[in-house]
């Protein structure tokens, strides 16, 4: 590869380096991927908004070299692609964790990545992919604050609901004429 080569996909790495701020970039080891299957793989992260780049470790390490972005030592071993989306991380790292071979093996591992800006290991790659979408945990965390609010009102307006339904039975016991 030519040194202006070179520069030029250094240059593309750290421009996506830099966006780390804005979304959610994620390093993957991608050796278990077979050459025929990369293709469809590709054409279906491209529908769903994902940029996937396969890089050469010595570009990246040299890239975040020249960004200062200190990232585990363990990424510039083996295979590395690079994976950058706008979404939610959540759903990119349930993207990567779902894709297995025919047998059910991960064709890709986690090597960290950045959230929000924040680096994240392999391990807390992992645990993100397991998590639910953000709406569905904001979901789920409004029910559990509006829960005990919806329990004490149903609490205090029991005893004027049992008031009404005493006056309803005494109402249909007393018989006409009778007053």
């Amino acid at each position: 590869m030519k040194k202006e080569e070179k520069k030029l996909l250094i240059e593309e790495i750290e421009k996506r380096l830099q966006s780390i701020e804005q979304g959610t970039l994620l390093f993957v080891d991608f050796g278990r991927v077979k050459a025929n299957s990369i293709a469809g793989l590709r054409k279906d992260f491209r529908k769903t908004g994902v940029f996937y780049k396969v890089v050469k470790t010595d570009l990246l390490r040299i890239a975040c070299k020249n960004l200062k972005i200190k990232v585990d030592p363990n990424l510039f071993k083996g295979n590395v692609a690079m994976a950058t989306f706008a979404g939610e991380p959540t759903e990119l790292a349930k993207k990567f964790s779902e894709i297995k071979d025919e047998e059910g093996n991960l064709l890709f591992n986690f090597k960290g990545g950045f959230v929000d800006g924040k680096w994240y290991d392999t391990n807390e790659i992992g645990a993100l992919s397991k998590l639910p979408p953000k709406s569905i945990l904001v979901a789920q965390l409004l029910y559990l604050v509006n829960s005990p609010i919806s329990r004490l009102v149903t609490v205090l307006s029991k005893p004027q609901r049992d008031f009404v339904t005493v006056l309803n039975q005494i109402k249909e016991n007393i018989q006409p004429g009778a007053v």
